[in-house]
């Protein structure tokens, strides 16, 4: 189902894997356990880090091979994702029951330096509260996306779903914590050359962006690569467009496998980001609220939608 050179490449990145379910250890999960550090998602929404699961119900399967991701794309290794055989999706209630089983499986690890940790955060690591499914793939493609999400709901976790918002009608039907669509090109050409998506694909984001304003808590997010996307002011027509709660304007970065696609130099610096901010403060009803240099994350608030950014005070 996966294919070996795929698999072996996802265990080396110490994934934990199970049919078409991925689990892995955010690296800020890593920085909270030992150096008490929380990533941006705390300081913009209030999420406890360490009680943080990262996640995809879809581990390989994506319709998009975007130069800025980091993850391993079976185009990188010469593999056509067409040819590989669509899995035997699992029941959502296994998916909800492996997820827990495979996260809590990495942090039993921190067991073993419990003296740098502390019990009480190790602890609560093993009771997570908050899921992200948005690890790797596109979260979409599993049929029972919106049964999976009222399971970790229903079992009082808040969840985060980050979709390249291609499946128009199962963005309609999910209502996860926050939404996040990934809006990284600004028109047809863009979209070709950065998102590497079909035609109709680019037709139904725009569709997408179009049911947003009737969803409950919504963020798009935009990664800014230098000299393919970083002129801001071709997004604000999308953005007023959606009429979203949020957008993260964030840096691409420069790990993983992008390495192959991307230089150094794509990157935009912490205070570019912030200048972009600002010519969208000054040009859209996105005002700036918050940001993270660490992650060279801005985020934006919609003042004609308000709600309170923080869903955990």
């Amino acid at each position: 189902m996966i294919p070996e050179e795929i698999y072996k490449i996802l265990r080396k990145q110490r994934y934990q894997i199970y049919n078409h379910i991925g689990v892995k250890l955010c690296g800020w999960v890593r920085k909270k356990m030992l150096e008490n550090k929380n990533c941006y998602k705390s300081q913009f929404y209030g999420i406890e880090t360490h009680r943080c699961i990262q996640c995809t119900p879809s581990v390989i399967w994506c319709q998009q091979n975007c130069i800025f991701c980091w993850r391993v794309l079976p185009i990188d290794i010469n593999i056509d994702i067409n040819k590989i055989k669509e899995p035997k999706w699992e029941e959502p209630e296994v998916v909800y029951e492996k997820i827990l089983e495979l996260h809590r499986r990495i942090i039993m690890g921190y067991g073993g330096v419990i003296d740098r940790v502390g019990e009480k955060k190790f602890k609560e690591a093993l009771e997570p509260k908050h899921v992200a499914i948005s690890l790797s793939g596109e979260p979409t493609l599993y049929p029972y996306l919106d049964e999976l999400i009222k399971i970790f709901h229903k079992k009082g976790f808040t969840t985060f779903v980050v979709s390249n918002g291609i499946l128009t009608k199962v963005i309609e039907k999910i209502e996860p914590t926050q939404l996040y669509i990934s809006l990284d090109a600004y028109d047809l050409e863009s979209y070709r050359r950065i998102c590497r998506g079909k035609e109709e694909y680019w037709e139904s984001i725009l569709n997408t962006l179009d049911i947003l304003k009737e969803k409950k808590r919504t963020c798009i997010r935009t990664t800014l690569v230098r000299g393919y996307n970083d002129d801001i002011l071709k997004f604000v027509d999308l953005y007023e467009r959606a009429n979203v709660h949020f957008i993260e304007l964030k840096s691409y970065m420069h790990v993983g496998y992008s390495q192959k696609r991307l230089s150094k130099e794509n990157m935009l610096q912490h205070e570019e980001i912030l200048k972009l901010a600002k010519i969208l403060e000054e040009n859209s009803s996105y005002k700036l609220i918050d940001d993270n240099e660490d992650s060279r994350v801005a985020l934006l608030q919609n003042e004609n939608r308000k709600i309170n950014p923080k869903i955990f005070e």
